[in-house]
């Protein structure tokens, strides 16, 4: 299954690309789930239907859910308290899914579940995802980092049931006073985490497709949410632009191309109106948008070997990375943006190296 997500600062607009696509889509004989994410769900109003929070068939090949994100992870919740039984962890069980706050990241990690059971399920073969915008993706992509630096902190536990000695000596209160019943609810959580991550890395196919104003190609926020999601493992294939592209000089059109850098998205101009409408004017409006095309679902990144690591980031600039070793951890930063990876074979002694390709950073362990 396909997963296709759109985001933007203009949530009108990115809804309107995320139904085009998905009917367009389903027009041509792809399965198609599309889910609007929340907390402002555009694609029910947009398409003059009530949608739930259970997957709607609107016709053939197409269905429609809304996600509820504090309804997700309460159900999610649900399901991990019956583990909670021993220890510290047993207290955890008296946090009722009605207590669960919105964390940042909630809308992006709710939709993610939706993925995984959609997966699961094998009923479709694109999931469109409308939303969330691109800081909250990329806070929920950070999630897992800062979930497995509490463990190690706190516990001293790297990932898996890794207890390296530089995490024991530092731990706040040590593994050994601990019995491992206690923390196993809480490693299983953060590898869940992990697993959410991976499903939007660039080697699963997996996609995001930013919406853009021609005046909001001027400013740093696209650039740098392009890089954002490049330092996370995620590949934009597209940016999407409601416009002619005579409204875009030939300079910025090239910025915006994999001729400029292999990894950066080419824009891709179409007509795109936002006023509600049937399914069938949503159809031809998606049929404009991709000139009666394929939408163009993308085959998946090769992936690279264990002890290496590959990343594709937009508008990289070398003099802005800093990278270092702290706690037996990789420590990508990029300005305000800062990814924690782990690579096996450090812990063991290795030496990690690290190379800047243009736009491309190689991390691996010698």
């Amino acid at each position: 299954m396909q997963l296709l997500i759109f985001s933007g600062h203009t949530m009108v607009q990115q809804s309107a690309a995320a139904l085009a696509t998905a009917v367009h889509a389903a027009r041509r004989g792809q399965r198609v789930l599309i889910a609007s994410t929340g907390p402002n769900h555009l694609i029910g109003p947009l398409l003059g239907q009530n949608l739930t929070t259970h997957p709607m068939e609107l016709e053939p090949n197409l269905s429609a859910v809304e996600i509820g994100p504090l309804d997700e992870i309460g159900n999610r919740w649900e399901q991990i308290r019956p583990s909670l039984r021993s220890g510290l962890a047993a207290r955890l069980r008296d946090i009722g899914s009605d207590e669960i706050p919105c964390f940042p990241g909630i809308d992006a990690v709710s939709a993610l579940l939706v993925a995984a059971r959609t997966i699961q399920g094998g009923q479709f073969d694109l999931l469109v995802v409308d939303g969330p915008a691109p800081d909250t993706l990329v806070r929920a992509m950070a999630l897992s980092d800062t979930m497995r630096w509490l463990l190690r902190l706190v516990f001293g536990l790297d990932r898996g049931p890794g207890r390296s000695r530089t995490s024991q000596e530092t731990a706040i209160i040590p593994m050994a006073l601990i019995p491992p019943s206690t923390t196993a609810p809480l490693q299983d959580l953060r590898a869940e985490f992990e697993e959410h991550r991976a499903r939007l890395n660039a080697s699963t196919g997996a996609r995001v497709r930013l919406v853009a104003t021609p005046e909001e190609l001027h400013l740093p926020p696209i650039r740098n949410d392009l890089m954002s999601l490049g330092l996370y493992g995620t590949a934009i294939d597209k940016v999407i632009v409601p416009a002619d592209a005579s409204e875009v000089g030939a300079d910025l059109r090239h910025t915006f191309s994999p001729e400029a850098g292999p990894y950066r998205p080419a824009l891709h101009f179409g007509p795109l109106p936002t006023s509600p409408a049937d399914r069938d004017t949503w159809a031809l409006r998606g049929a404009a948008l991709y000139r009666d095309g394929d939408i163009g679902t993308p085959t998946p990144f090769p992936a690279v070997g264990e002890r290496e690591l590959r990343l594709g980031i937009p508008f990289l600039d070398a003099k802005a990375l800093d990278i270092a070793i702290a706690n037996e951890e990789v420590v990508i930063r990029i300005g305000q943006l800062r990814r924690h990876l782990l690579l096996p074979g450090l812990s063991e002694g290795g030496r990690l190296r690290a190379r800047v390709e243009g736009e491309s950073l190689r991390l691996w362990v010698e």
